[in-house]
């Protein structure tokens, strides 16, 4: 009988975040990489940021779904979401 473990390195690198409508799953990559599944209400996106000495470096809208309208003002949004939530892990 093979037993599998309880615990995947997958798990140990992910961190969850809630607050009322938003949630954010961090994976971590490698040396600051991060892959971000943000949830705004039913809007998903899949976003890539470098993090250097708890700054975003690198910030990358990879994929999205649902509608929406992107724009420089929606991007810097999604950033500064993404930062705040990032320090509430901590």
């Amino acid at each position: 009988m093979n037993q599998m473990s309880l615990i995947t390195p997958i798990d140990i690198g992910q961190k969850t975040i809630c607050l009322d409508n938003i949630r954010a799953v961090f994976t971590e990559n490698s040396d600051g990489w991060y892959d971000v599944t943000l949830e705004v209400n039913s809007n998903k996106f899949l976003i890539a940021i470098e993090n250097i000495a708890n700054r975003i470096e690198s910030f990358e809208i990879i994929a999205t779904k649902w509608f929406v309208e992107i724009s420089n003002k929606i991007i810097l949004m999604i950033k500064k979401l993404i930062e705040h939530l990032r320090y509430r892990l901590d």
